[in-house]
C-alpha cells in the first residue's frame, strides 16, 4: 500500500515518446499508483491517454498503427512545414472531446506562448487543444494561436516539469526524460534532421531543473532513434522497459 501521492512527469521528444509506454507497462505491470502527471509535447499526449484511464497495452495498440499523416498536413502558411489540427481531432475522437476536469487522473500540460515569452500550463478546458499546442515544435509545426496567444512547444522552456506535480500534490516524483544524451555520431541527413537534433539539445537543457527535481529519473537509452521515425514504436517501448525495470527496487520503496 502506497501512503505517498506519487506524480508521473513525462517528457517531450517526438516520436522517441514511445518509450514512455514501456515505462508505464512496468508501472502498471507492479502495481505503482500514479495520483498526478504532467507532460510536455509527446508527453502531454501520452498522459493525456493515461489519465483518461487508458493502459500502457490500448496506447501501445493506437501507437503501432500511427502515421505522421493522421497527425498533420502540409502548410503554406509560412509559420511552419505543417499544421497539426488532425492531430487535435485524432486525440478528440479518442478521448472523447473531453476537458481536463473530467479526467481520471489530474493532469497539466505545458505550452510557450511566443508572444510573451512565458511558460503557459494547461489544466483546464479542451485536453486535445492543449496537448496541440504543447507538441507543436517550432519550425515545424505551425504555432497553435489560442486566446490571443501564439502557443508552441512547452519543451522550448520545460521540457521535464516535475515543479508542476509536486504543485498538484505529488510526494515523490518520478520522472521520464527520454533527451539525456542528445549527442549524435552520424551526420544529419536533412533539413528535418537537422531541426529536431538542434531542438533536442534545447529539450535536454530545458530538463536540467526538472531533473532536480525528481526523486526517481527514468531515462531511456535511445542514442540510437531519432525523433521523427514511427516505424520503430516497440524497439523503444522496449527500451522504455528496460529503464523502468532497472529502477522498479527504487519504485517500489516510494512506499
Amino acid at each position: 500500500m502506497f501512503s505517498k501521492k506519487v506524480g508521473l512527469v513525462l517528457s517531450g521528444g517526438a516520436a522517441r515518446g514511445f518509450a514512455h509506454i514501456g515505462v508505464l507497462k512496468i508501472l502498471q505491470e507492479n502495481s505503482i499508483p500514479i495520483h498526478y502527471v504532467t507532460g510536455t509535447s509527446v508527453g502531454s499526449i501520452i498522459g493525456a491517454f493515461l489519465c483518461r484511464g487508458y493502459g500502457w497495452d490500448e496506447i501501445l495498440k493506437i501507437a503501432r498503427d500511427l502515421k505522421w499523416s493522421e497527425l498533420v498536413r502540409p502548410t503554406l502558411s509560412g509559420m511552419g512545414l505543417v499544421k497539426s489540427d488532425r492531430m487535435e481531432s485524432f486525440v478528440n475522437e479518442l478521448l472523447g472531446s473531453v476537458d481536463f476536469e473530467e479526467l481520471e487522473i489530474p493532469l497539466k500540460v505545458v505550452a510557450v506562448d511566443l508572444n510573451q515569452a512565458t511558460e503557459v500550463v494547461f489544466d483546464s478546458g479542451p485536453v486535445a487543444r492543449a496537448v496541440r499546442a504543447s507538441s507543436s515544435v517550432p519550425g515545424i509545426f505551425e504555432p497553435v494561436i489560442d486566446d490571443g496567444r501564439v502557443l508552441v512547444d512547452g519543451g522550448v522552456i520545460n521540457n521535464l516539469p516535475c515543479s508542476l506535480v509536486r504543485d498538484l500534490g505529488a510526494h515523490k516524483v518520478i520522472a521520464v526524460d527520454l533527451n539525456a544524451n542528445p549527442a549524435n555520431d552520424q551526420p544529419p541527413e536533412n533539413l528535418l534532421d537537422i531541426t529536431y537534433r538542434s531542438f533536442a539539445i534545447m529539450l535536454n537543457n530545458s530538463s536540467m531543473e526538472g531533473r532536480s527535481n525528481a526523486d526517481i529519473i527514468i531515462q531511456p537509452e535511445l542514442h540510437d532513434f531519432n525523433y521523427h521515425d514511427l516505424s520503430k514504436a516497440d524497439d523503444m517501448v522496449r527500451k522504455g522497459e528496460e529503464a523502468a525495470e532497472e529502477a522498479l527496487k527504487r519504485l517500489k520503496r516510494l512506499r
